[in-house]
């Protein structure tokens, strides 16, 4: 399958990338990042990132995806992805997807206007 069909149906900031056997991807990833295996089996390698400061002695954490799959990043951080077998693998990554614009405006709207009315209130009093 192309590459460039991976891309039908994702999101704008999704990015696809292919990876040969033996081959390592690093990427610096917000928290709430999707990464998810298209085809093949991907190892996932991370460190705490709060503990980012003791360095080597923090363990890495080692997490398998098999296609199909997705793993959520519960931090931000470095994640190493490989292929996990001898094949090549292909993976998305997608950053956390942003509130809806519309229920984000009400809901800053509505926050205003209750801050509105608590004022009023207190200068009536």
């Amino acid at each position: 399958m192309p590459i460039t069909q991976l891309h039908a149906g994702l999101p704008r900031d999704a990015v696809t990338s292919r990876l040969a056997a033996g081959q390592m991807a690093v990427h610096d990833l917000r928290a709430q990042t999707s990464i998810v295996a298209v085809e093949g089996a991907l190892q996932l390698d991370f460190r705490d990132h709060s503990l980012a400061w003791l360095g080597d002695t923090v363990p890495v954490t080692s997490i398998t995806l098999h296609e199909g799959e997705r793993f959520v990043t519960p931090q931000r951080g470095l994640v190493s992805i490989s292929a996990a077998h001898t094949h090549p693998a292909v993976f998305v990554v997608q950053p956390r997807q942003a509130e809806n614009a519309r229920h984000s405006f009400i809901r800053q709207a509505a926050h205003h206007l209750a801050n509105l009315a608590k004022t009023r209130l207190r200068r009536a009093v």
